[in-house]
């Protein structure tokens, strides 16, 4: 099934950490509408407890009319190259599986490493796009067998779904890891 998703964003730093709450959701869930598409990926730092609890809000008060996927979004410190931090967007499916995405790459480090267990790139964020270098990005894309995609990065309401990908919902349980 093709969906139309916005796989980074930050929900519960728009709303100034509060916990979920129905008005957020319908918020949010309106928001995801008005922009035209089928939902998002929550990828606040370090928290990503917020995120499935926002989820099962949603579910629970508007079953169907929008995805929420719950994840967080981390840094990694590779041991092999301590200097060249990066963040990833660990998307936790249904089912169990984890989906991986390499954020905003060139963004702290200009050095772009895939590691094992990467299954896409950002090579559009709306927020850090100014250091994103696409060509670059593509080619590392093409070399790894990663989806590329376009995203937000909305640390606001307004922002949600500026930048999406199009893709098949199959594709991302496909590439998904298992859980550990």
């Amino acid at each position: 099934m093709s969906v139309k998703l916005d796989l980074h964003t930050h929900i519960w730093e728009a709303f100034h950490f509060q916990p979920p709450s129905l008005e957020i959701a319908e918020k949010v869930v309106n928001q995801i509408k008005a922009a035209g598409i089928d939902g998002i990926a929550i990828t606040d730092h370090h928290n990503k407890e917020w995120a499935f609890e926002f989820r099962d809000l949603v579910e629970r008060h508007y079953p169907g009319e929008v995805i929420i996927i719950p994840g967080w979004e981390i840094e990694v410190r590779p041991p092999e190259s301590p200097f060249d931090e990066y963040q990833i967007a660990e998307l936790f499916l249904p089912g169990g599986g984890v989906f991986r995405t390499y954020c905003h790459p060139g963004y702290y480090s200009p050095n772009i490493l895939i590691e094992e267990g990467i299954h896409a790139i950002e090579i559009d964020n709306y927020i850090h796009n100014w250091h994103i270098r696409k060509d670059q990005v593509q080619e590392i894309a093409d070399a790894h067998g990663l989806l590329t995609l376009e995203v937000s990065d909305a640390h606001n309401l307004e922002n949600i779904g500026l930048r999406y990908s199009e893709l098949e919902l199959d594709d991302l349980y496909r590439r998904a890891s298992p859980a550990s």
